[in-house]
């Protein structure tokens, strides 16, 4: 796929957007949790709730969160890590090892969270992805 055919399918996918609100809040340190208020676009691609921990420096890729969701009554190992994207309060990651490209749009409270999955879709070139996140309605 050359550069202008994946601009093109940058500008016309259009990511499933779930939006969460935090529950417990204050409970943890360094955990919060999710649960799933609106599914926009598409089908349910995460779980109804989801847990975001701070990195503990355990890896080297170095991400700043963490991302688990909800399985059964447990939750699972981590999915994906989030890093920084150069616009605060915004994060990517990847599900099923880059087949599809994940953000994670916190409001600056981070009470609210729209995670976006572009299914079937993954660049490292953030660019027009970020225009399209940056533009989605206010949280």
């Amino acid at each position: 796929m050359n550069l202008k055919s994946k601009m093109m399918a940058t500008q016309q996918k259009k990511p499933v957007t779930h939006v969460y609100k935090e529950i417990n809040e204050g409970k943890f340190k360094g955990v919060k949790h999710y649960e799933l208020k609106e599914v926009i676009n598409g089908t349910l691609q995460l779980t109804e709730l989801i847990n975001i921990s701070k990195d503990r420096n355990c890896a080297q890729s170095m991400p700043e969160y963490w991302l688990k969701i909800r399985n059964d009554n447990k939750w699972s190992k981590c999915i994906t890590g989030l890093f920084k994207t150069g616009i605060n309060y915004i994060y990517k990651g990847d599900l099923q090892r880059k087949k599809h490209l994940i953000l994670f749009k916190f409001s600056t409270d981070a009470k609210t969270l729209k995670v976006f999955v572009f299914k079937d879709f993954y660049t490292r070139d953030l660019s027009n992805v970020l225009l399209l996140i940056n533009h989605s309605a206010k949280i």
